[in-house]
């Protein structure tokens, strides 16, 4: 079963489920490398990927779904849309075949069921929040083994995700694909210092009304909907309001050094303030409709999925909700990750799925790349590396326990908006210049926006108070006292840190990398983790894409497949064992030229 996601010109993606299992995920920005896709609904060369995993052809795939109704407000089950289908995959890419028919999998539907089918839980309650999909915002499920049962949803008109993103943007952090921003922002203010009073969290739910602001929360708008003259108006009446406030329209200056735009990264106390104030609101909001959706199903399993569910923060108040005793959060939760809900969703229908599925336990889904074509790069770029084979997390640790940044690439590729150790920047998060420097000068970005840490599964208890597996980085927790010692360039300032736990493995690259780090530093084996990219790129997909990134940046060092490459080739050698292959090409300057390739 094909599953396309990303339906509404950005996030685009395809997954490919076999037998029930998911075989390959991935979203289409990784290989177009524009971010998010976005203006595009393409999923083509994402889909070529995930078929080619199965050794397949598109004209063999049984059934291909599609995560939204192209006829809204009219329903249907299927689309046979010639110019559609063609839009979203691409005859060109599979042999000029074009299938005539795709299943249509309601948008809410199909967030739910990446968020419940891949959850390993017989039962749970399901809680979908996003900006909005086939006119709904809000969707509270009862999933079984028989599968999801809507309960309750609530229309576009009262969007949790769209007050949100409006928040973002009127202060000066971007467009809908900053919202993140928002959530960092947040620590640094007082959420009691203003009251957003046209939004009631209640019980059951929430009720926004803007009525003094043009928008009544009867009127009927579905015909506002498509065209998103709704949304438009939504927007200025949010700018009005926030504008009441005493809060005008921030529009952030921007520099220019050395031919890079730099924008403004700093921020008034009333700027930290408001989004602190929406962030409680929105949890607020997000913690009664839990509570309704628990109620509802007499269940304490919770799912959580829509663009809402990326929000950290938010997820780790719904993990220390009453009555809440199992967490999972599907780590593509925004519009990529209704690939992976279309292709189950379908999957189940058809007999070929049959709940409670396997737990989903990692998001490495996407591309991998063998030594052999890694080699072939770096050669081809010319840059110095050596061949470490299986000593690289041995010799990458001391390099981190020296202070040094790295950018890690091992295996498949992962999912979803946050690097999970194989597309990663790595640094010490015993040192807070280490995470000043990557977001001032590797991300390029503002330096109030926190870092996440990585860290061994047994270190759990000691610096996130759980021994509860976190694999995805996705659920905000508590630092505890060791943590704020310990690895203080993790932890937000609000007390906060978003972790990622690991297994020990001795087959697993990244775990032996914090092993060895604590071993060779005598810390906690622990360190930060972002993603490997440049503030306005994707994470980075294949080995070109790594030597770019790392050949335009102040990165020390790249890791990739069993080789690492240094500034300077006199940091790279005397650290290395005997056994080891030392490349000597011309200097990263002289690669810098050839930035911009072709990934694919």
């Amino acid at each position: 079963m094909l599953g396309l996601g990303g339906p509404y010109y950005h996030d685009a993606s395809a997954c490919l489920v076999v037998d029930g299992l998911i075989v390959a995920f991935a979203e289409e920005e990784r290989f177009s490398r524009r971010k998010h896709h976005k203006d595009s609904r393409s999923c083509a060369v994402a889909a070529a990927f995930c078929l080619s995993e199965a050794g397949i052809t598109l004209d063999q795939v049984d059934e291909i779904a599609i995560a939204f109704n192209p006829t809204w407000p009219e329903p249907t089950e299927t689309c046979t849309d010639a110019e559609l289908i063609a839009e979203l995959l691409a005859p060109a890419l599979f042999g000029r075949y074009r299938p005539r028919r795709v299943t249509v999998i309601e948008h809410h539907l199909a967030h739910a069921a990446s968020a419940f089918h891949p959850s390993g839980f017989e039962e749970a309650a399901v809680l979908v929040v996003d900006g909005s999909g086939d006119g709904i915002s809000a969707t509270l499920a009862h999933g079984t083994a028989g599968g999801l049962k809507v309960l309750r949803q609530f229309p576009f008109s009262q969007s949790l995700g769209w007050f949100y993103e409006t928040v973002a943007e009127h202060l000066g952090l971007g467009d809908w694909t900053s919202s993140g921003k928002l959530m960092g922002l947040a620590g640094y203010g007082r959420a009691d210092r203003y009251a957003l009073d046209f939004l009631t969290p209640r019980p059951g739910g929430y009720h926004l009304d803007l009525s003094r602001y043009g928008i009544r929360p009867d009127e009927s708008v579905d015909d506002q909907y498509t065209d998103l003259r709704y949304y438009r108006r939504l927007k200025k009446a949010y700018a009005a309001a926030y504008t009441d406030l005493g809060i005008p329209p921030h529009r952030r200056a921007r520099t220019y050094i050395g031919g890079r735009v730099v924008p403004d990264t700093g921020y008034r106390p009333e700027h930290a303030d408001l989004a602190a104030s929406a962030q409680d609101l929105l949890e607020r909001c997000l913690t009664e409709l839990a509570r309704e959706a628990l109620t509802l199903t007499g269940t304490s399993r919770l799912c959580v999925a829509g663009g809402v569910g990326l929000n950290c923060s938010a997820n780790g108040r719904l993990a220390q909700l009453r009555g809440v005793e199992e967490l999972f959060v599907q780590p593509a939760a925004g519009d990529a990750g209704c690939a992976v809900g279309a292709a189950l969703e379908v999957a189940l229908r058809r007999g070929d799925l049959t709940l409670p599925g396997p737990a989903m336990t990692t998001a490495a889904l996407g591309p991998a790349f063998d030594p052999g074509t890694i080699r072939t790069v770096l050669d081809g770029y010319g840059l110095a590396y050596c061949d470490h084979g299986d000593n690289l997390p041995t010799v990458v640790a001391g390099h981190l326990a020296l202070g040094r940044s790295v950018g890690w690439f091992q295996g498949r590729m992962e999912a979803g908006p946050r690097a999970l150790g194989r597309r990663s920047i790595l640094a010490d998060a015993h040192n807070p210049l280490a995470r000043d420097h990557i977001n001032d000068h590797v991300k390029h970005r503002e330096p109030w926006r926190p870092l996440a840490p990585v860290l061994l599964q047994e270190a759990a208890p000691d610096l996130i108070g759980t021994s509860t597996p976190h694999p995805f980085m996705i659920v905000a927790r508590q630092a505890t006292d060791a943590a704020r010692e310990l690895i203080p360039a993790a932890v937000h300032t609000d007390g906060t840190l978003r972790p990622q736990t690991v297994a020990r493995d001795d087959a697993d690259p990244y775990a032996r990398l914090l092993a060895s780090f604590a071993e060779q530093t005598g810390r906690p084996p622990a360190l930060l983790n972002t993603s490997f990219n440049h503030e306005a790129e994707p994470i980075v997909c294949t080995p070109r894409d790594a030597v770019a990134t790392f050949a335009a940046g102040p990165l020390d060092m790249l890791a990739i497949g069993p080789f690492s490459s240094t500034r300077s080739a006199a940091t790279n050698c005397p650290t290395l064992p005997a056994h080891s292959r030392y490349v000597e090409a011309r200097p990263l300057a002289l690669i810098r030229s050839k930035r911009r390739i072709d990934s694919r």
